[in-house]
């Protein structure tokens, strides 16, 4: 598997950027959070797993990591103080289900489960899913959005439809450009390239999810998408379905053209070693704009906070949350 960054003047192989615009100007938040709080991700079976803390000054995580099975106690109560922040044992919180109204939920009791292959400890809450039921063996197990304890306020990340107005903009942005990209990438690949560039150009770009949220400025908005572009089998030497994979971030400004930051990767249809990413929802925090996702591929997930700034997007804070390599 090979991936590209497109850049304003350098194309290396790894990581394209595409940027098409400056969204214009700085903005004010719509809504700040309190300095102290916690988030962690809601799981459809109604259990929460803390990953994030912001203690006025820094994130941090005292929450167990996977990997260890920890001695679970009886009751809320008598959890380590070191689970928590600055000790407080929340056994109240609020859930923002990405589908459905925000809801207070409780804490029945420490629980244990499985994160892909690894034992983990959660928080089993009184959340009912409005989502249909699943195995507990899926891995990584769906997640609703979030739980938070504290002064924080979740901000709406919308799951768009094909229908959608901003879907048609999206991928009409970024199809171009994933074309050319694709041209840089069979440049360098162990095979001579399939089709030609206008073969390429003719065969559509499809995306397969698109996350939804106000933008970083007052009037803007910001997405994230995965999509692909696909061509049938060809040659004996590759056998399997040629995918072109991309993934990243435009922001819409009524103001300005959209602006696309993007990763092109070329894969085949077992998708072998792709990461997707899972927006669970937004908060404003200093008069910034973060992002809490979750990244996924075979085997393993991972939690991070995620900066919404320009010229590109920053990390910020990273939890893991279960491997099986």
């Amino acid at each position: 598997m090979r991936t590209i960054v497109v850049g304003l003047v350098v194309l290396v192989v790894t990581p394209v950027v595409l940027v098409l615009s400056d969204p214009g100007p700085s903005a004010q938040p719509r809504a700040t959070s309190g300095a102290s709080f916690t988030l962690a991700v809601l799981r459809r079976d109604g259990i929460v797993i803390p990953f994030a803390s912001h203690d006025g000054a820094r994130w941090v995580n005292p929450w167990p990591a996977p990997g260890r099975r920890q001695d679970i106690p009886i009751s809320l109560k008598d959890s380590p103080g070191d689970w928590w922040l600055r000790e407080r044992r929340a056994s109240t919180w609020t859930a923002w289900p990405m589908r459905g109204e925000s809801q207070v939920i409780h804490v029945k009791s420490p629980v244990n489960f499985t994160a892909e292959c690894q034992p983990h400890v959660g928080l089993q809450t009184d959340y009912s899913s409005v989502e249909p039921p699943v195995p507990p063996e899926i891995q990584p197990y769906p997640k609703d959005g979030l739980a938070t304890a504290g002064d924080v306020l979740i901000e709406p990340v919308d799951i768009l439809e094909a229908q959608s107005a901003d879907w048609k903009t999206v991928a009409g942005a970024v199809a171009a450009r994933v074309t050319e990209a694709e041209t840089t990438l069979m440049a360098g690949a162990r095979f001579d390239p399939p089709f030609t560039e206008p073969q390429r150009a003719k065969s559509a770009f499809t995306l397969e999810i698109l996350f939804r949220s106000p933008g970083p400025r007052p009037g803007t908005t910001q997405l994230y998408f995965e999509g692909v572009k696909r061509y049938p089998r060809f040659r004996a030497r590759f056998p399997s379905e040629l995918l072109t994979y991309s993934v990243g971030y435009v922001v819409l400004d009524p103001q300005a053209p959209p602006k696309v930051l993007a990763t092109v990767t070329l894969s085949d249809n077992k998708r072998e070693g792709l990461v997707y990413t899972m927006v669970l929802g937004s908060f404003r925090l200093d008069g910034k704009l973060f992002w809490a996702v979750q990244r996924s591929a075979w085997g393993y997930e991972r939690f991070e906070i995620l900066e919404i700034a320009d010229p590109a997007l920053k990390t910020i804070f990273t939890t893991q949350g279960g491997t099986c390599r």
